[in-house]
């Protein structure tokens, strides 16, 4: 079948896969070094004052392999240095349908004393080349989730200092972080340091018609570095930030995880591989991100059961019934809403029997009588000093000071503790098997940075922060271990820890805390959208509360939906919801789900500009189905216009808009060339086309 010219669709070509597996012999050994990577090993560290490049040589590697098993095959890659007794371990992954490479770096104190410390270590330490020294690369990247209106907005930076200095640094970690941030925001929080608080742990380096997407895998701080010499190589490096310890015997510590994925062509091509190779490979297996009711859990039992029955009278087919925070611990006053109440007391996780005298089980009971599963939201890894479990055990929690404990200060769980962990686990678990809880719900809505950096021991900078994050992986793993079938919502504050490790262990339901505020402006949420999803597939959010229309929802469209019947809080009811507009809502929201999970292109830019029209494409590649939808903002003086659609193989297209009714019929040479025309006479407007293709 045709295509249309610069192809940015997922199609994995021949050549990317050649470099791929290229690159990949070369490391087990078997191949010689490439033009374009760098020909050594792609990380490096220093211990004391020899850096792993005076010792650790591709060539001397003790390499094993194992089997095929889910489309990826590992490697592992062993040195052994004598002279400190270090061991180095890496497990190299391969790929069988995509040009990808990932490892983890594991270093182990094989000796009998301390090492020298550990410092400077880059899991990703290589160069990579433009085809002609004359190719300036450009660096794609976005920002995080920071509760803005631009959370997400795409950025495309060209590497190099100015026309007359090429040479040119990009750095991301806490330092220029925090400068960036204290410029472009004013919050309360210009200092945080969650894995996807700032920029997300993502990036795009083009060099002309081709170039490198990576990541970093790593629940704490992460640093990156593009450094291009202005004649057309760049160096890369990327790894944990704050690091410098030595190893005690027996000791291991670990890298973050780094991916690289090799593209050719339009930049969005490489985008959309980076989305179905993190749906193949780091997506919870089996999974679809759901379309669920919100219900906050200050609200009495009876009034969720009373918004469950009105579900189920008017059929509205949601997935999942949430309960968010406000619905445990002992405190006897009202807690109306996000806003109100003391919901922010964590550390006591009992069901508030104030609020659900006879727990939460009565609420469970209900959603899955009513056809839907049960979410809960859990935050295990704050607690309020004062709850018992901080008095009882002050040991397993981190403070940010050395000054005696203040009444109702934030803690945080030693998720690097044995007992502190384990005590998690069985909480956690305790409560899914006791509330038939479907989905947990975790949230994390603080900074870990300073609370790492206060525990660390003199010469050990870094080991809280190391046996914390593995800690956080080890309690997800045991829970879905515990708990088959489970699904995991990662929340931090919105969308702050999104990286890949927790990628693939979790969905992101709430991806931006800019909607839990009813003066959220809708056209920030088709900007979130539109960035994001570059990036990662599976994320959803809200309508802001209580200002439910079209516009407002089809803004929030995602691979998933909350949408409320009972406004946040417990004073809501349902009385005067639309009905008949939510059972439509999530109708559409259900028809377009399966569509972000194909290939995504935007049709216009992602700014939130008030005078401007968003528009965006989905597409299955392999059977022409998909949807646009367009949106004309507030301010927009243009009553129409006409988008050129990508990447539509040819043949004859059956195309309906939602609102206006009817079919109609065009080929694919017309909808690529002509485009698809579309007039919304009102500001503030919206249209969604379905499509597909339905002959050749």
């Amino acid at each position: 079948m045709a295509m249309a010219q610069h192809d940015g669709s997922s199609r994995v070509r021949p050549e990317e896969m050649a470099l791929a597996q290229d690159w990949l012999g070369m490391l087990l050994g078997a191949g010689t070094a490439g033009k374009r990577y760098g020909d050594d090993a792609p990380f490096a560290f220093w211990c004391g004052e020899r850096s792993s490049r005076d010792w650790l040589r591709l060539a001397d590697a003790v390499r094993s392999v194992g089997g095929w098993a889910d489309g990826r095959r590992r490697h592992e890659l062993r040195w052994q240095d004598p002279a400190t007794g270090l061991s180095c371990v890496v497990e190299l992954t391969e790929f069988a349908a995509f040009p990808a490479l990932e490892w983890v770096v594991r270093l182990n104190n094989d000796g009998e004393t301390d090492t020298p410390p550990i410092h400077d270590f880059a899991a990703l330490d290589t160069v990579w080349r433009s085809p002609e020294p004359s190719v300036v690369p450009e660096l794609r990247r976005s920002l995080g989730s920071d509760g803005r209106h631009d959370d997400f907005q795409y950025e495309c930076r060209e590497l190099r200092q100015s026309m007359w200095s090429i040479p040119c640094t990009v750095r991301m970690d806490a330092e220029r972080n925090n400068a960036f941030r204290k410029v472009r925001n004013g919050s309360a929080l210009p200092i945080d340091g969650r894995p996807s608080a700032t920029w997300l742990p993502f990036f795009n380096l083009r060099t002309g018609d081709d170039g490198l997407i990576g990541a970093v895998g790593w629940g704490g701080q992460w640093f990156a570095e593009f450094t291009h010499d202005g004649k057309g190589t760049t160096k890369l490096a990327a790894g944990m930030e704050h690091l410098n310890a030595v190893l005690r015997p027996g000791e291991t510590i670990r890298s973050p995880r780094i991916l690289v994925l090799y593209w050719q062509g339009d930049p969005l091509h490489g985008h959309n591989l980076l989305r179905q190779f993190l749906l193949a490979h780091h997506s919870p297996k089996g999974a679809q991100v759901p379309i669920c009711n919100g219900a906050w859990g200050g609200t009495p039992t009876a009034g969720h059961l009373d918004t469950i029955a009105a579900i189920a009278e008017h059929r509205l087919p949601y997935d999942y019934y949430w309960i968010d925070a406000g619905w445990y611990g002992t405190s006897t006053k009202p807690c109306p809403n996000v806003f109100e109440g003391e919901w922010g007391i964590t550390g006591d996780w009992r069901v508030n029997r104030l609020y659900h005298p006879d727990g939460l089980k009565p609420v469970s009971e209900a959603a899955h009588a009513a056809g839907m599963k049960f979410l809960l939201w859990i935050e295990p890894e704050r607690a309020r000093q004062g709850t018992p479990v901080t008095l009882e055990h002050p040991d397993w929690f981190l403070r940010r000071s050395a000054e005696p404990p203040r009444p109702n200060e934030d803690l945080l769980l030693d998720l690097g503790n044995p007992a502190a962990w384990q005590w998690a686990v069985d909480t956690v678990s305790g409560l899914i098997a006791e509330n038939g809880i479907d989905c947990y719900r975790e949230d994390f809505n603080t900074d870990p940075s300073p609370f790492w950096r206060q525990a660390d021991e003199p010469g050990r900078e870094g080991m809280v922060e190391q046996r914390f994050v593995a800690g956080l992986y080890a309690f997800w793993d045991e829970l879905l271990r515990r708990h088959p079938g489970l699904l995991i919502d990662n929340c931090a504050s919105g969308g702050r820890r999104l990286e890949l490790e927790m990628l693939g262990r979790s969905v992101a339901l709430w991806r931006s805390d800019y909607n839990c505020f009813p003066a959220a402006n809708p056209d920030a949420s088709q900007s979130h959208t539109l960035g994001l999803h570059l990036w990662l597939p599976q994320n959803a959010i809200s309508p802001p509360p209580a200002t439910e229309d079209d516009y407002q929802v089809r803004s929030c469209y995602s691979a998933g939906l909350v949408l409320s019947t009972r406004k946040f809080g417990i004073d809501g009811g349902t009385e005067g919801v639309p009905w008949d507009d939510f059972r439509r809502w999530l109708h559409e929201a259900k028809r377009l789900r399966p569509l972000f999970a194909g290939d995504f292109y935007p049709l216009t830019p992602g700014t939130a500009d008030p005078t401007a029209w968003l528009a965006y494409q989905l597409l299955m590649p392999a059977t022409g189905e998909g949807a646009v939808l367009a949106f004309r903002r507030t301010e927009s003086p243009v009553a129409s216009a006409s988008f050129q659609l990508r990447d539509l193989p040819d043949g004859i297209y059956e195309l309906q808009d939602t609102d206006e009714g009817g079919t109609w019929e065009a080929t694919g040479e017309e909808l690529r060339t002509r485009g698809l025309p579309l007039f919304m006479p009102e500001p503030r407007s919206s249209r969604i086309v379905f499509y597909r293709r339905i002959g050749a």
